[in-house]
């Protein structure tokens, strides 16, 4: 078995990352001017914008089957970095260099491409 890195995945999972603590962050900062940040300002904010933040990424890219995959990333960035910055106080910048470093991390594991070609079977 032999293992390929595609490496146009890593980028644009940087980039999905970024859009996405951009989008999140400011989403919440927008919405919670008020003092509260209720249900439904909350499933807004963390069940469409990454989605939209992976459609944007892979139609900006022309690269349409990437979707998946960039979808995968930028909830794993959302659950994982951005939701800890978040409980911490971070502002946008600070999230949104979390999204890059998160959606890094994450491209990095879609990136690894298994396949059995080469392999001698006995």
């Amino acid at each position: 078995m032999t293992a390929r890195i595609n490496r146009r995945i890593i980028p644009a999972a940087a980039l999905t990352g970024l859009l996405t603590g951009l989008l999140v962050s400011s989403t919440e900062e927008f919405f919670s001017r008020d003092g509260t940040f209720s249900g439904t300002e909350a499933l807004a904010t963390f069940v469409s914008l990454p989605l939209v933040a992976a459609f944007l990424v892979s139609t900006g890219l022309r690269q349409r089957r990437l979707i998946p995959r960039l979808t995968g990333v930028a909830y794993l960035t959302l659950a994982i970095p951005l939701f800890g910055i978040g409980m911490g106080g971070a502002n946008v910048l600070q999230q949104a260099l979390g999204g890059v470093v998160g959606g890094g991390f994450w491209g990095l594991l879609f990136a690894i491409d298994l396949s059995h070609k080469g392999d001698v079977s006995k």
